[in-house]
């Protein structure tokens, strides 16, 4: 069975949560570009608790379409998201096997949005060690079964609950819960899939 998601930035733990339910998922591309969305931001945890990382783009219009975006490179955001990931999680148990993968992501430029982030859904499915069908959208249906396309928002409460698990700040800070999935897998590593289907 097939499900709707839109696209995300290293979305968070919930995103994964609902993905790893079904063995097809189809990436929206129709739908109209939203700002201050997981499309284009993440977050992880920093040394002073979470830490949005947010890609600039060029087209910033609401009435774009999401397969349309185009990452604005006249700052060096990418090196700055992946200072900022070595610094989160550089201590992190399973840094050292999985960051140089995420390295090589931030040494190239990669012109659409979409395209970035199903590079790095791809990547941490590869992790994760599943493969699910991934599919683009190929027109703009209101009704879709299965429909995940507005089920994550960074100003909105998930409904999940995230069993705590260790994090390299959480003395300081203590649990912050459905961050980017890159927290658990540097933290978790193999666990992580576990976790993902509690």
């Amino acid at each position: 069975m097939t499900a709707h998601f839109s696209t995300a930035y290293l979305p968070p733990i919930s995103y994964f949560k609902a993905l790893l339910q079904f063995d097809s998922i189809e990436l929206e591309a129709y739908e109209s570009w939203q700002k201050q969305s997981y499309r284009n931001r993440t977050y992880i945890y920093g040394p002073h608790g979470a830490m949005m990382l947010n890609i600039p783009i060029k087209n910033n219009e609401h009435k774009a379409l999401m397969g349309t975006v185009e990452i604005s490179y006249e700052t060096a955001w990418q090196n700055t998201h992946w200072q900022a990931i070595k610094t989160a999680y550089g201590s992190a148990p399973f840094f050292e096997v999985l960051g140089p993968d995420l390295e090589a992501f931030y040494k190239k430029p990669i012109n659409r949005l979409m395209d970035w982030n199903t590079q790095f859904l791809n990547l941490i499915l590869d992790w994760l060690q599943i493969s699910p069908k991934i599919t683009f959208s190929e027109s703009w249906q209101t009704e879709v079964h299965k429909d995940f396309r507005e089920a994550f928002h960074p100003k909105r409460k998930d409904d999940n609950i995230f069993a705590p698990y260790p994090q390299v700040f959480s003395d300081e800070h203590g649990f912050i819960e459905n961050l980017s999935v890159l927290d658990l897998l540097f933290n978790e590593g193999p666990a992580a899939f576990d976790y993902l289907q509690t």
